[in-house]
């Protein structure tokens, strides 16, 4: 298993921009990571595997939250024009299903719309342990990816706001991952846009050994066809959303 370990808030750093000679506000900006209900729960997918999660390993790194004007559009192919930002250097290794909900970083943060985030993924990215069901075949799987990515969003998009620093309150913001987009999602139709770029499961059950599935991504890369192992790298790089929100993998 991976080690874990948390950002020093000694680390954190907080600049704002500011034409005025006012000392700014304060309040506390809690960043969250969280792999929805589906990485909870389990789901069925686009090739009818059902999918049990015990532990979903995420490390990040150098993440940056941003107050920006004007708002922030992720797919502008622009970076965020911030006007205050708080910084989390560290790296650290969550569990975003052991760990309800997954604190990745706490700071004092100027009051504000915190509306654009930019965050990485670091060696090892990602790690899934669990059980894929299909008919009688129950297979214990441990599927490692160590792909670094950087993303950048805009504005997180959910059923309410986040993200809103008052003075002397505190604000949550999220980072989310949509896992459906490696594996597809059983419940909508096969010409779905989630299922078409999602390789699914049946590729990676196809390397399994002695009725278990351990891979990690240079045994991937080896064993998977060409075209299913960029269909898997490409879907990795669309997993960083904010809710529903997007963002664009710049690391590339």
């Amino acid at each position: 298993m991976l080690q874990r370990y948390w950002a020093s808030a000694a680390a954190v750093g907080i600049t704002v921009l500011s034409a005025c000679g006012q000392a700014a506000q304060n309040g506390t900006l809690m960043i969250y990571a969280n792999g929805e209900e589906r990485l909870i729960q389990g789901w069925t997918t686009k090739d009818g595997w059902e999918l049990s999660i015990d532990h979903a390993y995420l490390t990040l790194g150098a993440i940056t939250a941003y107050q920006t004007n004007p708002p922030f559009d992720a797919e502008s192919g622009e970076l965020p024009q911030a006007i205050a930002t708080v910084a989390f250097p560290d790296a650290m290794t969550v569990d975003l299903v052991a760990d309800q909900p997954p604190l990745v970083g706490s700071a004092p943060a100027p009051v504000g719309h915190f509306n654009a985030i930019a965050w990485q993924t670091l060696d090892p990215t990602l790690q899934l342990v669990g059980t894929a069901r299909r008919g009688s075949v129950t297979l214990p799987f441990e599927i490692t990816l160590n792909q670094p990515l950087q993303y950048v969003c805009g504005d997180y998009i959910g059923d309410e706001r986040k993200g809103i620093v008052a003075a002397d309150q505190t604000a949550a913001l999220e980072i989310t991952l949509h896992f459906d987009h490696l594996f597809g999602d059983g419940a909508e139709p096969p010409t779905a846009e989630i299922n078409q770029a999602a390789v699914g499961f049946d590729p990676l059950a196809a390397l399994s050994t002695g009725n278990r599935l351990s891979v990690d991504q240079a045994t991937l890369q080896e064993r998977l066809s060409p075209a299913d192992y960029n269909r898997l790298l490409q879907a990795l790089k669309s997993v960083g959303h904010v809710g529903e929100g997007h963002c664009r993998e710049v690391s590339s």
